[in-house]
């Protein structure tokens, strides 16, 4: 029984809910990179890496930049 494709405003509604209900805060422009790679249909391990690489990069930057508020995914958890 296959399910039809979500279109692109329901991948944002659905994922939107998925970050809320595991209590992930997420700053406006990485969220618009996850819907980007849902939509891409790119696999949960290649988003965990670029997700991981984001949060990389701005801990450096915050450790450079004298503690900017947050990592790249928001929240600060």
């Amino acid at each position: 029984a296959e399910t039809a494709p979500l279109s692109p405003d329901e991948v944002k509604a659905e994922l939107a809910r998925l970050t809320v209900l595991a209590g992930v805060e997420l700053r406006p422009e990485v969220f618009d990179v996850l819907v980007e790679l849902t939509r891409l249909d790119v696999v949960p391990t290649a988003t965990a890496q670029v997700l991981k690489s984001l949060c990389v990069k701005s801990a450096m930057r915050a450790s450079v930049g004298g503690g900017a508020s947050g990592g790249a995914a928001g929240g600060g958890r």
